[in-house]
């Protein structure tokens, strides 16, 4: 029994978009994961910087000028004898505009 050269062609066409139809699901895959790394790719750095910028907080902190820096710029303390100042916001701003 022969079959007929288009039944041939047919049969072959239909192999092949079986075959390829078969790559489709891991071909995306990969290409969704390529993506993932991509995000988080950037998602390590934005870490690697803020941890980078903790980590010299804390070595700052571990000397007695920074823990003055820190005391003074965070919590507004002042030393005994010191005058301390404080400008309302909304002067702040208008002496901005000026």
């Amino acid at each position: 029994m022969s079959l007929s050269r288009p039944l041939k062609v047919i049969l072959y066409a239909a192999f092949v978009g079986l075959l390829l139809a078969s790559y489709m699901s891991p071909l995306q895959q990969i290409l969704e994961g390529k993506n993932r790394i991509a995000q988080l790719s950037s998602g390590l750095e934005t870490v690697e910087r803020n941890n980078a910028a903790k980590e010299r907080m804390v070595e700052e902190l571990q000397t007695p000028a920074g823990v003055e820096r820190a005391a003074r710029e965070r919590y507004g303390m002042i030393k005994p004898g010191e005058k301390a100042y404080i400008i309302p916001e909304d002067q702040e701003e208008e002496e901005e505009e000026h």
